[in-house]
């Protein structure tokens, strides 16, 4: 595959919860983000099976899934996972499908199922109506609940669609796939500004919540009382981030990123950003993944399974991989040849993001990953 053309800096006329995260930490990360051609970069298979479990706790939210029997219910909640499943991975990038060769080989995908099914069943049996029904005068009431509903603040700066604002409990909650990277017990920095943000959004609708809750899979939920105060200078943060960003437009990708080991950790920029690859170093190894951009010297074919795989010899030219050789061990040719490309060639330049690299040694052997890796030529 070769690398894809970087997004052009262009003007946003809003912000969301998830790209002011991005934006926080690399403009040029919110740049692809909002006008990027993602359909050029593979997803990560959790996210795919993230977009399946929220499509699904969203329906059992807004009373699709309501059932008496409890069989019932998670027949019916599978089923619709494997139908919003099939759906989103028809759509994926052709490197995800040739590294998965059917929806139900995705790593973990029938544990974000149940989990689906899990939060699916206690999202309908705590439902409240996502509205009252009409007073006596015949206007109808205001709502109860709010169901992924777009929130737009006052001036139109930032808008966003949380999962669930419960009306009467004047809470937001906002559903998880996974647990926090150290402790689920406790909500992350970044899960606690996105509800700050979204209170926010909320009161500027004029809405009274004053409590964020994360829930996690299984139930556990992680709450946090979000003040005015605090939700409107979160709201004022954003709006800066969303100014600053405006404020680059029409410059490049590569002049506005803002690459470092955190910023860059699971970035899918990493094979495009130029930037990247300048300023990267070895003391990014372990926070950010193994990297490795090289001139291909030689390419050796062997049989694995009856797959045809390739294994690259580099001339290291830059990365997070400390060495001046390097080889990218057993690549399935199917990996490299989507859309009918050829395979690279001697002498091309090779960039390989997310392999895992077996140190130390003076010409370490690069592994594939299934779940992350993919291999990019740059283009002369």
């Amino acid at each position: 595959m070769r690398i894809p053309i970087p997004p052009e800096v262009v003007p946003l006329a809003r912000l969301s919860p998830s790209q002011y995260e991005v934006g926080r930490v690399c403009k040029a990360r919110l740049a692809w983000t909002s006008a990027g051609r993602r359909n050029e970069m593979p997803d990560h298979p959790k996210a795919l099976l993230g977009t399946c479990f929220h499509a699904v706790v969203e329906a059992a939210a807004s009373g699709r899934l309501s059932a008496k029997n409890e069989e019932l219910t998670a027949v019916t909640t599978r089923d619709l996972f494997d139908q919003i499943a099939t759906a989103v991975y028809g759509r994926a990038h052709p490197l995800l499908r040739a590294k998965y060769q059917s929806v139900g080989v995705l790593p973990y995908y029938y544990l974000f199922r149940e989990r689906a099914v899990l939060m699916a069943r206690r999202v309908a049996d705590g439902r409240r109506p996502p509205s009252a029904p009409a007073t006596s005068a015949g206007r109808a009431a205001p709502p109860l609940a709010l169901v992924e509903t777009a929130l737009t603040s006052r001036d139109g700066l930032l808008s966003g669609r949380p999962d669930y604002v419960d009306l009467q409990a004047r809470e937001i909650v906002d559903y998880k796939t996974g647990a926090a990277a150290d402790d689920a017990t406790i909500m992350s920095p970044a899960e606690a500004r996105q509800l700050r943000l979204y209170v926010h959004l909320a009161l500027e609708n004029a809405f009274s919540v004053s409590r964020g809750v994360i829930v996690r899979p299984g139930g556990r939920r992680v709450e946090a009382a979000v003040t005015k105060t605090e939700a409107d200078a979160e709201g004022r943060q954003a709006r800066e981030v969303l100014e600053h960003f405006n404020q680059l437009a029409g410059r490049t990708f590569e002049v506005i990123a803002e690459p470092s080991a955190e910023a860059c950790k699971f970035c899918p920029c990493v094979p495009f950003c130029d930037t990247f690859w300048r300023v990267a170093t070895s003391a990014w190894l372990e926070e950010c993944g193994a990297h490795v951009e090289g001139r291909i010297t030689a390419i050796t074919e062997s049989q694995v399974q009856k797959i045809r795989v390739l294994t690259f010899h580099l001339d290291v030219t830059r990365g997070t991989v400390d060495a001046q050789r390097a080889f990218i061990e057993q690549v399935p040719e199917p990996w490299i040849t989507i859309g009918g490309n050829p395979p690279p060639k001697t002498g091309e330049l090779l960039r390989v993001v997310y392999g895992h690299a077996n140190l130390p040694s003076a010409a370490p052997v690069i592994r594939v990953n299934r779940t992350l890796t993919s291999i990019w030529t740059v283009s002369n």
